[in-house]
């Protein structure tokens, strides 16, 4: 279900660290949890739905009879009662990394912030209260619209808007998928199994919505998504994957460029605390997929699919829906609700007989809480944080955000 998939915890097991290794600080970037659909969303489906009654062939389902939207628009886009969970269970897992007791909110000592938008706020709450083992009086940072560059920085790159956002060329792998062979068997496929035979490609786009958002927020499988066999939902989640590649990760430069922002700002707040500037325990930045996509880019935890030319590449719309399969690139893996990237930094005591007296920092890298190896690190969990920070090192300190995103006018 592309971005619309549900958060899968990561599995019970202890972790090895090295004995003389403990945490002092856990920096976050966090996408808010499973949500209702947006109003574009709740629109596009009841159409389909009343298209869907008019022009039937044959005896309608009685879930199509009888079907009310389950999302009420004065909820659009809100944290749902599932999203809550996931972020109350992630912040109880990410506090016992720090501590196995109970920790208590103190400014000087942990910083909250999320975008402008409300599930991202509704999400940094529901993490403090399992962070902090129940309700806190927690402060919560936020900038205005159009002002936040570190986690909205999409929406802060004149240059990306209209070289990437708002250019359908930057995207047209995606549109032209609309038109590809497996699209046109996906509708004749729809329109037998919804009994819709006019129905158009923004019907099917529309069922497919409704159908990731009843697995997501509703557990239901038999109503929307009785519309789609399991080809049918492989291909759809390729055809969303073909804009989020191009337009959120390694398809252009820029789409991923433009999160060094963020990364720059997690990178500072972990070495004011390695140089001793600061004592902060816990940075929680609370975001979207557009945030942790780039992000993941950036960090090259998502894989950029390399091949010997063009026409062997996954992430075009001629490519074969089997070989498609084979990409590494799947925004239901790197981004799904609640998708996170995290650092926790290590202080470590010298080895005994060791000349060195000042302890080393380390830092382990998650992707949805999952360990990250680098390669620069030898393998190693954990890596030195100056070893992590110099394969950084472009985009910490020498990539110009403003200077790539300001339109010339010459």
């Amino acid at each position: 279900m592309s971005t619309k998939t549900l958060y899968a915890p990561p599995s019970v097991g202890s972790e090895s660290l090295e004995d003389s290794c403990f945490p002092v600080q856990l920096n976050f970037a966090i996408r808010h949890g499973t949500r209702n659909p947006t109003m574009k969303d709740i629109t596009r489906i009841n159409n389909t739905h009343s298209r869907l009654l008019l022009d039937h062939e044959g005896e309608v389902s009685t879930w199509v009879e009888n079907w009310e939207n389950p999302f009420p628009k004065e909820t659009e886009a809100w944290l749902a009662d599932k999203g809550v969970r996931e972020l109350i269970e992630i912040g109880q897992r990410l506090r016992a990394r720090l501590s196995p007791s109970s920790v208590f909110y103190d400014a000087r000592k942990f910083f909250f912030e999320h975008t402008w938008k409300i599930r991202t706020k509704q999400s940094a709450e529901a993490f403090a209260f399992g962070f902090f083992d129940g309700l806190q009086p927690v402060f919560y940072h936020s900038d205005p619209m159009g002002e936040d560059e570190v986690l909205r920085f999409y929406d802060n790159c004149p240059t990306f808007e209209r070289q990437i956002d708002s250019n359908k060329s930057a995207t047209i792998e995606h549109r032209k998928y609309r038109s590809s062979e497996q699209m046109h068997k996906n509708l004749a496929k729809f329109q037998t199994l919804s009994r819709f035979q006019s129905a158009t490609q923004n019907d099917m786009e529309a069922a497919y919505a409704g159908c990731a958002f009843d697995v997501a927020v509703r557990n239901v499988f038999d109503q929307w998504c009785s519309f789609f066999d399991d080809e049918m939902l492989l291909s759809m989640d390729y055809f969303q994957d073909l804009k989020h590649f191009y337009r959120k990760s390694h398809g252009h430069a820029l789409s991923y460029e433009i999160a060094t922002p963020l990364l720059q700002d997690i990178f500072r707040t972990i070495k004011q605390r390695v140089d001793g500037k600061n004592k902060i325990e816990g940075h929680f930045r609370f975001a979207h997929a557009e945030t942790i996509l780039p992000l993941a880019s950036l960090l090259n935890l998502s894989y950029f699919d390399q091949h010997a030319s063009d026409r062997e590449g996954h992430f075009r719309a001629d490519t074969p829906l089997d070989l498609a399969l084979q990409r590494k690139f799947k925004s239901s893996e790197l981004a799904p609700f609640a998708a996170n990237i995290g650092f926790v930094l290590y202080e470590c005591s010298p080895d005994q007989g060791s000349k060195q007296t000042k302890p080393e920092y380390k830092v382990k890298t998650l992707l949805n809480e999952r360990e990250v190896k680098f390669n620069e690190c030898k393998g190693q969990v954990l890596c030195p944080f100056d070893v992590l920070e110099n394969i950084f090192r472009r985009w910490i300190y020498e990539f110009d955000f403003q200077e790539h995103c300001m339109i010339s006018h010459t």
